[in-house]
């Protein structure tokens, strides 16, 4: 991290030791490196993380330079200590480390953490002042607390897969979305133990599950079915139940529309040039409009093929209505306003994505590259105090690389 990026970053002076694999876990480091947080990821001796070694994603085959991408989409900003932790030699160096640190992350299972010694109990009496987060699958607690769950089962289990489905044939959306949120959402976690340690002076134990995060996010669709007793509509393109809070084909793609009141309604109606339709007693209110959906909606859908996206867009925007195209990913990167809000950059390795979550004043994320295996285990060991001697005794013991 530059040296003025790193006196903006909100989390600058906070560290982070983190042992996780695949996504939901290392989501949070990144989350956390991104504001500014030194996160030190431990990966084992012998053994580089998974991720480093994927060579396909749904659908997509990768070759060198796209497992690089892989990686470091959820590890770029982190410093990469080899560190076999339950040796003999690599023990007191864990203990040390965690000594020193703010925060400890991981989504690996609870009898995992406690056969290395790096469960809560062991971890806080080693650093009091410690926030330890955990990411779960199922849950963190109860008879599936041990169960092995990913994106893809999580989603099922929590009901994302039927709550986003089109029909009753459940939907996979690619991109472990329930990884990826669930990570962030442990980030928030430690934000939030940090905040609570500041005032009490004591260490804690946060963290969540997929199912927590996705219920958390489908809390309106949830929250109908268990107290209504009804689920809302599935998204149907030609079947809406509010013809105007829907998308549309266009000439060249398609645009998305959202009217909840009248003077939305009219406002739409005179920026499209359908104004007459107003003296149509079908079409005269938004409560007819939506009472007469099965007249309003083909008639609609052929007005708006008629001319392209782009002009529409630009003809809705400011009648009072919602409004946008409906983007393609293909697109997102090259999108004018996603840039000029920095929500897409170019990191230091030339890789594209978002650099934060959020923004904190004119802090707006870390642009920094991934680590090599091993890239920092010499310098976060002289950190530690070792000299170049007692690494290389920690090296020829086997406990670090």
């Amino acid at each position: 991290m530059h040296d003025e990026t790193a006196a903006e970053a909100p989390l600058a002076g906070i560290q982070v030791v983190e042992m996780t694999m695949y996504v939901q876990g290392p989501t949070s480091g990144l989350t956390l490196a991104s504001l500014g947080a030194d996160v030190i990821k431990i990966e084992q001796v012998g053994q580089a993380d998974y991720l480093r070694s994927f060579t396909s994603l749904f659908g997509v085959t990768f070759d060198e330079r796209g497992q690089e991408w892989l990686y470091g989409s959820v590890n770029r900003n982190k410093r990469s200590l080899v560190l076999d932790i339950a040796s003999e030699a690599g023990r007191p160096v864990f203990e040390r480390l965690i000594g020193g640190a703010d925060a400890f992350i991981t989504n690996l299972r609870a009898a995992g953490l406690a056969r290395y010694g790096a469960d809560a109990d062991t971890l806080l009496a080693i650093n009091p002042q410690l926030v330890y987060c955990r990411g779960g699958g199922f849950g963190l607690r109860g008879e599936l607390a041990e169960d092995l769950c990913q994106d893809t089962v999580g989603m099922a289990h929590a009901g994302f897969m039927d709550a986003i489905a089109p029909t009753d044939e459940p939907t996979y959306p690619p991109g472990a979305l329930s990884d990826i949120l669930t990570g962030s959402n442990m980030a928030s976690a430690v934000m939030a133990g940090l905040i609570k340690r500041a005032r009490t002076g004591k260490g804690c134990v946060v963290g969540t599950s997929q199912t927590q995060a996705l219920l958390w996010l489908t809390s309106q669709a949830v929250g109908v079915a268990a107290n209504v007793g009804q689920r809302m509509d599935r998204f149907d393109v030609s079947g809406a139940w509010n013809p105007l809070f829907t998308v549309y084909e266009t000439a060249d793609g398609w645009i998305a529309l959202a009217v909840l009141q009248e003077a939305q309604w009219e406002g739409l109606a005179h920026a499209v040039g359908i104004e007459s339709w107003l003296d149509d007693p079908r079409f005269a209110t938004f409560e007819d409009v939506i009472a007469n959906r099965d007249d309003f909606t083909p008639l609609f859908a052929e007005h708006m093929k008629t001319d392209t996206t782009e002009v529409w867009w630009r003809t809705i925007r400011g009648c009072g209505a919602w409004v946008s195209p409906v983007n393609r990913v293909t697109d997102i990167a090259n999108n004018p306003d996603i840039l000029a809000n920095e929500y897409m950059v170019t990191f230091d390795d030339g890789f594209v994505g978002p650099p934060a979550m959020f923004d904190v004043d004119d802090f707006r994320g870390v642009r920094g590259g991934t680590a090599d295996y091993g890239e920092h285990t010499d310098e976060i060991l002289c950190e530690l105090g070792y000299s170049d001697d007692e690494v290389l005794d920690l090296r020829v013991a086997g406990a670090v690389w």
